[in-house]
């Protein structure tokens, strides 16, 4: 629901399906208004975290729920550093490993989607587990396969089905449903056999990831009744998985592209990297304020990547208005992120890759705020926000000091088309990643 649509109607309008009324938001100010809205801040429930986890997380709970887990994933972000160097430091160790797979390759045609999933994915392991995974480890392909099939499912009819009402009385009894029940049920197992080994030298007063800080809300849940289950732990870490891979992975795929159809640019970062960083260390983020040009070059894979188009639905929790416009209580509210970086007003010549738009005259990061939201807003934006700048930005630049990325002679011409899923994935592709001397 583009432009068109927006031209038309207006910055807020509505659409009637099937008994639901899905309510479309165009333009920052409109999105930040209603975002900021306290009563649009709830999640439409979710049959098959219902039905599988009896659990919904932080990313579909609602109300007093959703409160208590996002303090549980704050406080955990918090007390470990996950905002700061520390976390960088973890990071840098994965992309590390990265680099190592990549040259193996020794400048020849592959498909980066697996590697850079595995990657990502280790970093959450880490952070969620205590442990990263040899990449051919088969505990680990087995997690990253459910999780990545739920993210192509879930993105999907599938997704739909799941919040349209009465819907799920019968898609429980389709394929694609029953499968992403079972991915579940395996991503549960996994995270049980962890919480079981974590269970035998557990310290509370020493957690040491993600796990142990959940056990310790769980030991304090039972003495002061608050409502913290294994099941909503379960679902929690699925959405750290989903939140912290899938558009960090997506991100850094959509920059190999346009680094691959963009060498002119491609060298410029090059030349800026090496002439602040230099040859013998990789880029940190303490050089990032030295590296004008590269941060515009994410900025604008943030922009034309566009990976997650219309964020997660919210649902107003009573009637309300945006922008003067009637909501009707349980109205799902999306909003058109991904047209904000293509608004020709704030962006001329929306369609073409130029990092030189984010600039000043002296070549610097322009002072003028761009609302491109790729987090979203609000109470219920992305509190992985940091997490994911980090990741990009420290597997991006360290593969771009590394390796120069080219299109395979016999490749078919670069396609800048996206798959609509979770997030704007692009259509599988190869590249040539050549060593730089």
């Amino acid at each position: 629901m583009g432009t068109s649509y927006y031209k038309t109607y207006g910055p807020v309008y509505s659409v009637g399906l099937v008994g639901l009324s899905l309510v479309i938001l165009h333009g920052a100010e409109t999105i930040k208004e209603a975002f900021h809205n306290k009563f649009i801040c709830d999640r439409p429930s979710v049959k098959i975290l219902k039905h599988v986890l009896d659990g919904a997380g932080v990313a579909f709970s609602s109300g007093e729920a959703w409160k208590t887990q996002r303090r549980i994933a704050m406080t955990f972000m918090r007390d470990f550093g996950l905002n700061r160097t520390d976390f960088e430091d973890q990071v840098a160790v994965e992309a590390g490993h990265l680099l190592t797979e990549v040259a193996k390759h020794e400048g020849r045609p592959f498909s980066p989607y697996v590697l850079m999933a595995n990657a990502v994915s280790n970093v959450i392991c880490k952070v969620v587990f205590g442990t990263r995974y040899d990449y051919d480890d088969p505990q680990f392909k087995r997690l990253l396969g459910a999780i990545y099939r739920n993210i192509q499912l879930i993105g999907g009819v599938t997704g739909a089905l799941q919040v349209l009402p009465g819907a799920h009385v019968f898609a429980r009894f389709l394929p694609p449903v029953r499968e992403t029940g079972e991915n579940l049920k395996l991503i549960c197992e996994f995270t049980r056999d962890v919480l079981e080994e974590h269970k035998k030298d557990f310290d509370p007063e020493h957690p040491r990831d993600f796990i142990d800080v959940y056990l310790r809300e769980m030991e304090a849940s039972s003495v002061n009744k608050s409502n913290v289950n294994m099941n909503d732990m379960y679902a929690t870490v699925g959405d750290l998985f989903v939140a912290g891979t899938e558009a960090t992975s997506t991100s850094v795929r959509w920059g190999m592209i346009y680094m691959m159809a963009h060498p002119e640019i491609q060298q410029r970062v090059q030349d800026e990297i090496d002439s602040v960083v230099g040859r013998q260390r990789f880029p940190t983020m303490a050089d990032r304020p030295r590296l004008p040009y590269t941060e515009a070059v994410m900025l604008e894979i943030f922009r034309l990547g566009n990976v997650v188009p219309l964020g997660a639905p919210h649902q107003a929790s009573q009637d309300t208005t945006i922008g003067g416009y009637h909501i009707s209580k349980g109205s799902l509210v999306f909003a058109n992120l991904g047209m904000l970086g293509l608004d020709e007003k704030v962006f001329p010549e929306p369609d073409k890759f130029k990092p030189e738009r984010f600039l000043d005259e002296s070549g610097q990061l322009s002072n003028r705020k761009y609302d491109l939201l790729p987090f979203s807003t609000g109470p219920r934006m992305c509190i992985g926000e940091q997490m994911s700048r980090t990741e990009l930005f420290v597997f991006f630049t360290r593969l771009i000091h590394r390796f120069t990325f080219r299109k395979p002679t016999l490749a078919p011409p670069i396609s800048f088309k996206g798959v609509a899923g979770i997030t704007w994935s692009p259509l599988p592709f190869e590249i040539c990643a050549v060593p730089r001397k």
